[in-house]
């Protein structure tokens, strides 16, 4: 007699094996799937974990730049301002930016194998990574000597020059920068002393400008067997011509000077000066500082309380310097703005003749950090 139950059993284990079939394919797909994944995500890991410092030279570079001249201009904005309301001057400098950056990454790969039949395959892909940016930024204040060399020693005649041929205007240089020329004095905005100038000062100026637009207007240093350097200011003759330039009489008049001469020794000093010898009564950069404080917009509330420095009436309808404004709210698009107090004060992005006067004032810094001062007077008393 035939065992009814042997046909269900064999159907029943022909089943088992399909089951058996099928989970197998599943798994061999899984273990491709996990190696197509292997093949991908490791190449990108290795290749971050190659090298991360070539690609943060190109960003790093121009940020750092923009945020340090950004940083340059709030701070002196900031010290123009402080002078309105008669308080200090305070200035911070970025000695030095080192930047380190460090990334680690780890890739985890792991698979198991059981009997085919009532088990399983399995397998596990991770990765993880660290990426650290730790900047040091040393900050050095100005202060001592340091404080005294850079801010309240007058700017060397010769650096005014170099200002003057690295294409700055004459006119422009001279009226910021010096308190008189061959004894003709400048006008000064500065607070508690403003003053109008002489008008042979800005005729001058003009006309040195001049001669700057024409190309007949140099300068060159000379140096002596004792090392002791000499400024020499030489106007040339237009090319074709065997006259000199239109205007040098006048200049020569205006400023003592011996008529024909072509170079003129410059000196610092606040005498009449006249012959060959031109005396430049230069300022210091904390004075020309003083000079555009005078252009700080005050609120008229703080005038009449007396925090800070009215605008002087001896200039009244002339045009200062540089123009900022102020305002309770934050500009949308300033050149640069900080806040003081309550208040915020800025330059106007579109006001160009104030952006110059202040890249102007950069640059007066930078010729101060860098240059070697010249020996100078402490005290000038004209004998009668």
């Amino acid at each position: 007699m035939r065992n009814p139950f042997r046909p269900v059993a064999r159907t029943a284990r022909a089943a088992d094996l399909g089951t058996a079939g099928r989970t197998a394919s599943d798994t061999g797909r899984a273990r491709v799937r996990a190696r197509l994944a292997l093949l991908v995500v490791a190449p990108l890991v290795l290749s971050a974990c190659a090298s991360v410092g070539p690609a943060t030279i190109t960003r790093d570079r121009f940020d750092y730049n923009a945020a340090v001249s950004d940083s340059w201009k709030q701070q002196l904005l900031l010290n123009i301002v402080r002078l309105r309301y008669g308080d200090s001057v305070v200035f911070l400098d970025v000695a030095q930016i080192v930047s380190g950056y460090t990334f680690q990454g780890t890739l985890t790969a792991n698979a198991a194998r059981n009997a085919p039949f009532g088990g399983y395959d399995s397998g596990i892909l991770s990765a993880q990574g660290t990426y650290v940016d730790r900047p040091t930024i040393t900050y050095a204040p100005l202060t001592g000597q340091q404080y005294m060399k850079a801010l309240m020693t007058p700017i060397a005649p010769s650096a005014i020059l170099f200002l003057m041929q690295a294409g700055y205007a004459a006119d422009a240089v001279m009226r910021l920068s010096l308190d008189s020329i061959n004894g003709r004095h400048n006008r000064t905005w500065a607070p508690g002393r403003a003053h109008r100038g002489d008008p042979e000062f800005d005729r001058a100026v003009q006309l040195i400008r001049d001669a700057q637009r024409s190309g007949e207007v140099g300068m060159r240093v000379d140096v002596d067997k004792a090392n002791r350097a000499t400024t020499v200011l030489s106007f040339g003759r237009r090319p074709g011509t065997a006259t000199s330039r239109p205007g040098a009489a006048e200049l020569a008049a205006l400023l003592g000077l011996e008529p024909g001469a072509d170079e003129y020794v410059v000196t610092y000093g606040m005498r009449p000066g006249g012959g060959r010898d031109i005396d430049m009564g230069t300022r210091s950069p904390l004075q020309i500082l003083g000079e555009f404080a005078s252009a700080v917009e005050i609120p008229q509330v703080h005038v009449e309380d007396g925090s800070a420095y009215p605008t002087p009436s001896a200039l009244a309808g002339e045009q200062p310097p540089m123009r900022v404004r102020s305002g309770t709210a934050p500009p949308e698009d300033a050149f640069t703005a900080v806040r003081y107090g309550r208040h915020w004060y800025w330059v106007e992005r579109t006001d160009l003749e104030s952006k110059r006067a202040f890249s102007f004032l950069i640059g007066v810094f930078n010729f101060m950090e860098t240059g070697k001062a010249e020996t100078l007077p402490l005290v000038t008393i004209p004998a009668q």
